[in-house]
């Protein structure tokens, strides 16, 4: 078994690691490579373009065949490849791990592109969801063998049920009602909207003087009720974007919902003040992480599975001067106020599918019958694309909004790209996010996707395990649970040991170098209840001598939590607080394994 010599961590301490400390066995082996993680900012610029002619995919296009422009200045094209279905990459594998040991390396096997089928019940009207989910299952009898899709789904918080893969049995499983059942949405829902309205008619002919009291509440609720769905869904994205960061290639994000009352555009000139007040510093992240991890997005309208032929948008729907102008009383007519409030905001969440799609390179599918057939088309156009790489000529981490335009000497193609890249430095995350928006917050709820841009392994035992060498607990409370833990009470020892290659180290003036790293464990029942907690801040300085053996053997740490009886789900993270890098493990605990002493 191996064993490890670790430095204990039990609050927010500055740390200094003793260059005379005995050499350990190495946790990330010297043979081992870590994963390389590619990301990709203002010094290089990745643009993945789907080519189309008349809806088939362009292939056999050169380098000579493209010219990229930045801001309108022509840029010269440096890495160009084609990419077809039949391409297959696959992740370093990993390494036997001892019992007791687990690590955050990711594991898949994809083809030239990494589909994801987000499935929102958040934005989406309940029986909606169900039609939608009938057509999914109706279409994986015709998926094409060999296709690997990743499905998840968003409702209080987005939730990973099945990882890659191309078996359709575990696919059809996981979007089963039992295991993905569907939910009532935050989106107004017709059947609210009557019993809404019928209570204030109730209530104005009882008490006409309190019609204006009721008619504010409602409106407080919704506007808080619309201001959950963005926050939650704009996380969400955030959230995909890092779990996908960690996969090479193009990744298409097909998303089935109903949509948002915002537009996901790094254009805010046409939102409200208000709504760029409280959204603009989470849009300008989450689009930047969004093009660092290569994602393209596919919304798919799983309100407009309408029988009614007459039920498009775009009929009920007048241009004006100051751009579109619902005919409510046409859209009545023609039934499209059955799914959502207005009509006007109907075709709001369409405008807005279709922009966060121009702008991450993917295309929007809406007023259409089948589901299915949309996500078949979405995967088809994803996998079959370009890559052309560029450094601008003026390379710089300015902040600002950089302007893509692609085009083709010859033909007249439809060409499908990310329209642009916000130029930060993704070794300073922003810090004008607000805590809703927290990505190591995120990234530590039950559930969620693991996280892959920090490579580490951890070690997690009971305290008195022989592997711990006689090792005496801490005394006092390990965590700080909400509340007493139920009994029996057993604490663990977790022992990290972090790949330094993944931090942004900071060099000191005496040559030392320096890492900020936060450590965060949560423990959860079978309910998905937080029943403890602990967080550690770490400042870690070290040698020359220090670095050249934590490069070999991992950055070691140590830390304890207490756990209750039961069944439990123990996460843990590491954050390298410089470059905003998370790896997240989720370790399932039986409740035999629980109470061992």
């Amino acid at each position: 078994m191996v064993r490890f010599g670790w430095v204990v961590v039990c609050a927010v301490i500055t740390v200094l690691l003793n260059a005379g400390q005995s050499p350990t066995p190495a946790a990330v082996s010297q043979q081992e490579q870590p994963v390389t993680t590619f990301h990709t900012n203002a010094n290089l610029v990745l643009v993945d373009v789907v080519v189309r002619d008349k809806k088939k995919p362009v292939e056999g296009l050169k380098a000579s065949d493209f010219a990229v422009l930045e801001d309108g200045t022509p840029e010269a094209i440096t890495t160009f490849e084609e990419h077809k279905p039949t391409d297959v990459q696959e992740s370093v594998k990993a390494p036997a791990l001892p019992p007791h040991v687990y690590s955050d390396r990711p594991r898949y096997r994809i083809t030239s592109a990494a589909n994801v089928l987000l499935l929102d019940a958040l934005n989406t009207p309940l029986k909606d969801q169900t039609y939608a989910r009938a057509q999914m299952l109706k279409y994986l009898h015709t998926i094409p063998a060999g296709t690997e899709i990743a499905v998840f789904t968003l409702a209080s918080r987005l939730r990973i049920v099945s990882g890659f893969t191309t078996n359709t049995e575990a696919i059809e499983q996981a979007l089963n009602l039992k295991h993905t059942p569907t939910q009532k949405s935050l989106m107004t829902d017709p059947a609210g909207d009557q019993a809404e309205k019928a209570a204030e008619q109730g209530m104005a002919a009882e008490i006409p003087e309190m019609l204006a009291e009721i008619r504010d509440f409602q409106q407080d609720r919704r506007v808080f009720q619309r201001e959950q769905r963005v926050d939650i869904t704009l996380a969400a994205f955030g959230q995909l974007a890092r779990f996908l960061s960690t996969i090479p290639g193009r990744k298409n994000l097909i998303w089935v919902s109903g949509g948002l009352p915002i537009a996901l555009d790094p254009d805010m000139s046409h939102m409200s003040a208000e709504d760029v007040v409280l959204y603009a510093p989470a849009l300008r992240v989450i689009h930047a992480e969004l093009a660092r991890a290569r994602v393209a997005v596919y919304p798919v309208d799983a309100r407009a599975m309408m029988t009614l032929t007459d039920s498009n948008v775009a009929n009920v729907l007048a241009p004006t001067q100051s751009g579109l102008l619902a005919d409510t009383g046409a859209a009545r007519a023609e039934g499209v106020e059955n799914d959502i409030t207005t009509p006007q905001e109907w075709g709001e969440s369409q405008i807005a599918m279709d922009e966060v799609a121009h702008d991450t390179g993917g295309a929007a599918f809406y007023n259409t019958n089948t589901v299915g057939k949309a996500v078949e088309e979405a995967i088809t156009e994803g996998e079959n694309y370009y890559t052309l790489g560029y450094a601008p000529h003026e390379a710089r981490y300015d902040g600002a909004y950089h302007r893509i335009a692609v085009r083709l000497d010859e033909g007249k193609f439809n060409l499908e790209y990310r329209r642009g890249y916000y130029a930060v430095d993704p070794a300073r995350p922003d810090k004008n996010l607000p805590a809703s928006f927290s990505p190591i917050t995120s990234a530590m709820l039950r559930g969620v996707p693991p996280l892959s841009q920090l490579i580490y392994e951890v070690r997690v035992l009971p305290a008195g395990d022989e592997a711990l060498d006689g090792l005496k607990p801490s005394p006092g409370t390990a965590g700080t649970p909400p509340e007493p833990l139920k009994a029996p009470v057993t604490r663990y020892v977790v022992d990290y040991s972090i790949d330094p290659h993944g931090l942004a180290l900071n060099e000191l003036p005496d040559g030392r170098k320096q890492a900020e790293i936060e450590v965060t464990q949560a423990v959860y029942d079978a309910a998905a209840k937080r029943v403890n907690f602990s967080d550690a801040g770490l400042e870690v300085t070290l040698t020359a001598a220090q670095m050249t053996r934590d490069m070999r053997d991992g950055l070691r740490i140590r830390q304890e939590i207490d756990m209750p009886a039961g069944n439990l789900y123990f996460r843990v993270g590491v954050e390298d607080k410089r470059s905003g890098r998370i790896g997240t493990v989720e370790i399932p605990l039986r409740q035999e394994v629980a109470s061992r002493q």
